[in-house]
């Protein structure tokens, strides 16, 4: 019986959101900001090398979001380097959960605190689900 691959509109969305979001965050992190795990990257370093790891992983999420993107489109022709720049992203980024929210966390206003706490779960659980 033959094996039938079934790609669904939502899955198609949500990798193009991911990749759009990490080129965006790449882009974002080399010109100077940063989205959530570059911010948390740059608390952990201090002068200089804080700028150069921010650009370092600023780098790594544009060529990350483009890899996502155009793996829809061209299939995996980049080989593991997707996946190791992915790995990369992950773990960044779920060490920027425990020191943002759990460690350096507000927990003053206890709704606010879950609400941001479960928005970069979402997005933690997005990136290991969309394409490598």
């Amino acid at each position: 019986m033959a094996k039938t691959t079934k790609v669904s509109l939502f899955w198609l969305i949500l990798n193009i959101a991911v990749g759009a979001m990490l080129a965006i965050g790449g882009i974002w992190a080399l010109q100077g900001g940063g989205d959530f795990g570059c911010k948390a990257i740059k608390s952990i370093f201090s002068g200089d090398f804080a700028k150069i790891m921010g650009i370092v992983f600023g780098v790594i999420e544009l060529l990350s979001g483009i890899f996502i993107i155009l793996q829809l489109f061209i299939g995996d022709r980049v080989g593991s380097l997707g996946t190791i720049l992915k790995l990369i992203i992950v773990i960044v980024w779920a060490v920027a959960i425990i020191l943002a929210d759990f460690i350096h966390g507000n927990f003053n206003n206890f709704l606010n605190w879950f609400y941001d706490f479960a928005m970069h779960v979402i997005v933690l659980c997005a990136l290991l689900v969309t394409r490598d």
